[in-house]
């Protein structure tokens, strides 16, 4: 039997960040504002880990904040638009 799971954007409220160092994670909402950036860290999203501060890889703080705004822009239209992904028939 094939499977599938059909989420919408809303469902893809929480992004968890992993550290490479200590294993923290760290859940963001993409619901809420994040810190404004400095001009140290010009990012909106976490730089450092708030646990070890080591810094996460230079590539996820932008990724991260072009998801939020994603998000942000498709979750108002609730389910008009949903993400479809097959299942593992082993799962």
């Amino acid at each position: 039997m094939h499977k599938q799971i059909v989420v919408s954007m809303k469902d893809l409220r929480f992004a968890t960040l992993l550290c490479s160092h200590c294993n923290t994670r760290v859940t963001l909402d993409f619901d809420a504002e994040f810190e404004p950036g400095t001009r140290h860290a010009p990012f909106n999203a976490p730089v450092e880990c708030p646990r070890c501060a080591n810094h996460f890889d230079s590539a996820l703080p932008g990724a991260v904040n072009t998801m939020q705004k994603a998000y942000r822009a498709v979750a108002k239209l609730n389910d008009a638009l949903t993400f479809t992904g097959d299942q593992d028939p082993e799962a």
